[in-house]
Order: C-alpha cells, then sequence, then structure tokens
C-alpha cells in the first residue's frame, strides 16, 4: 500500500505515471504527499472508481504497471545516448513535437537536455515513452527541461536560477534564465542549459550590457556550486550563446576550469561538459526548423 508519507522509487513510478496522464502538477520527488494524494484521488475519480481514497492498493499498482515492493522499476546503464536542442521560440508546438520526437526514437535516446520550450512544454510532455523534466514556475517560465526515457531512473530534479535578469537588444528588460538538473539511472546529473545573450571576452575581460554580464556570471556561479555539491558524474550542456573557447569570469570555460568539467564540442554554441564521465560518438544532426541543430552523443560512467 502507498499512503500518504510514503517514500522512494515506487512512489517516484507512481508520480511519474500520474504526471504523463495529467493528474499530478508539479516535478516528480519520492514523496508521497498532499499533492501525489490529490493526484491519486483525481486518477481514480478519471477512471470511475466508486471509492476514491488517497492511496494505491494492488490494483492500482496493476493498473499502472508499478514495481513491486523492493524493486524500482527502473534501468540504471553505464552507458546512455544523450542529445541537445534549442528548440527556438515561436514555432508550430506540433512541428517541434514531431522533429524532437522523430530523433529520439531515429537515435534511440535514453534523454535530451531542450532549450526555449516554455511554449512547447505542454506537447513535449505527451511524446509516448518519454517524461519531460521542468520548472515551469522558474524565473524563465520553464524554458529549460531533460526529455527521460521513461524506464531510465530520473530522480532528485531541481532548478538552477540566476539572481539577476538581463537587457535585450532593445534595451528591455528580461526574466532571469535558469537551467534544469536530474540524476538520472542513479549516477549521472544531467544539467539543461538556456544561458544569458552572448557576451564578448576580450583578454579575459567581460564586455556587453552590465545586467548580461552579470545575469550570465550568476548563472555560472550557481551552475559551479551545483556541480562542485554533486557527487555524481555531471553533464552540463545545452544553449551556452558562447564558443566553448571563450573565457574570462563567470564564462563557460571558467566553469569547466573550475568544476573539474572537460569540454565537448561539436556544435557552435550547443555543447556539453562532463565530468566523471566520457563523451564519445559526437554527432551533430537536423535543425528541424531551428536555429539550432540537435547535437548527439553516448555519454558513458568510467569503469
Amino acid at each position: 500500500m502507498l499512503k500518504i508519507g510514503s517514500k522512494g522509487a515506487r512512489v517516484l513510478a507512481l508520480e511519474q505515471q500520474l504526471k504523463a496522464s495529467g493528474e499530478l502538477k508539479g516535478p516528480a520527488d519520492e514523496k508521497f504527499d498532499a499533492r501525489t494524494a490529490a493526484a491519486v484521488v483525481a486518477w481514480k475519480t478519471a477512471n470511475g472508481w466508486e471509492d476514491p481514497r488517497p492511496q494505491v492498493g494492488g490494483k492500482m499498482a496493476t493498473m499502472l504497471n508499478l514495481p513491486k515492493k523492493g524493486e524500482s522499476g527502473f534501468e540504471t546503464p553505464k552507458t546512455m545516448r544523450g542529445a541537445t536542442y534549442n528548440a527556438k521560440i515561436g514555432r508550430n508546438p506540433q512541428v517541434v513535437k514531431k522533429v524532437v520526437s522523430d530523433f529520439l526514437k531515429q537515435r534511440k535516446l535514453d534523454f535530451m537536455q531542450v532549450q526555449e520550450i516554455s511554449g512547447y512544454d505542454q506537447v513535449l510532455s505527451k511524446i509516448p515513452g518519454y517524461k519531460l523534466i521542468t520548472f515551469r514556475n522558474s524565473k524563465d517560465h520553464g524554458e529549460t527541461g531533460v526529455l527521460v526515457r521513461d524506464s531510465i531512473l530520473a530522480r532528485d530534479p531541481k532548478s538552477i536560477e540566476a539572481a539577476t535578469g538581463w537587457t535585450n537588444t532593445e534595451g528591455r528588460p528580461a526574466q532571469p534564465r535558469a537551467a534544469t538538473s536530474v540524476q538520472l539511472a542513479g549516477w549521472l546529473r544531467v544539467v539543461s542549459v538556456h544561458a544569458p545573450p552572448g557576451i564578448d571576452w576580450v583578454n579575459g575581460v567581460p564586455r556587453g550590457g552590465d545586467a548580461r554580464i552579470k545575469s550570465y556570471q550568476s548563472l555560472t556561479r550557481k551552475l559551479l556550486a551545483h556541480t562542485r555539491r554533486s557527487k555524481d558524474a555531471v553533464l552540463i550542456g545545452g544553449d551556452w550563446n558562447e564558443g566553448a573557447r571563450t573565457g574570462g569570469p563567470g564564462s563557460p570555460s571558467w566553469l569547466a576550469a573550475r568544476g573539474g568539467l572537460k569540454k565537448y564540442m561539436n556544435g557552435r554554441i550547443d555543447w556539453e561538459m562532463a565530468r566523471g564521465a566520457k563523451l564519445t560518438n559526437m554527432h551533430v544532426g537536423r535543425d528541424g526548423g531551428s536555429d539550432h541543430r540537435i547535437v548527439a552523443f553516448t555519454i558513458s560512467r568510467p569503469r
């Protein structure tokens, strides 16, 4: 029986099923609390149960294909296929969904870091076989996320947010950017980044609008702190708005050097950095109507 107070992988599996069917609001966090209980009641009501108590017994567990007691029901592979993709705002959501879905299936991906998705999160969350980890209430309104194959263990999602906003090219204020972080397969911390617009580092000195510089530096400093706290292997990637070779205080290269991360670049401003894991088979795929191309790879846990 799962009920208020229950915790662990079976609760996580329950929450992910309820989130996929639309009853659970917010992240799946492995804790059966009042929010989970309300989602259970909503699911039972939607499925015609006469006694929709806020608990999960054998019948509901079977219907949702939940793992048995003592089992996680998830895969924890040592090697995974991943990708990063900036979907670009202002497009037809169904087109974005098809591009992403086709690439996930063609490349048999275990996960994809995605950016500029606040207008597409609803359709992306409905891609069969995958769950979308994102934070709609983050400072950037859910611009980033990680799509994860249903069978891969995904836990401990976090939002990493810049302290300040930035100024766009028209001189108008814009919201602070944020990154989505989640642990996959029990060993890899995956972070999807959407950094503020590019900063020019000249001889190690940042040049650009003061607000953009402060916002960029704030986000990379928080990413550094997040990396240093993590005991897992770490993969950070997405739309950096900077090439891998730029350097200076608060730049991606600054983050990599201080966080012990190796940079892997096969795109222009969309690339990865990793610690405690190795990337191989880097591949630049289609753009699918975006102004960014999909960067795919294989990531392996060192033996």
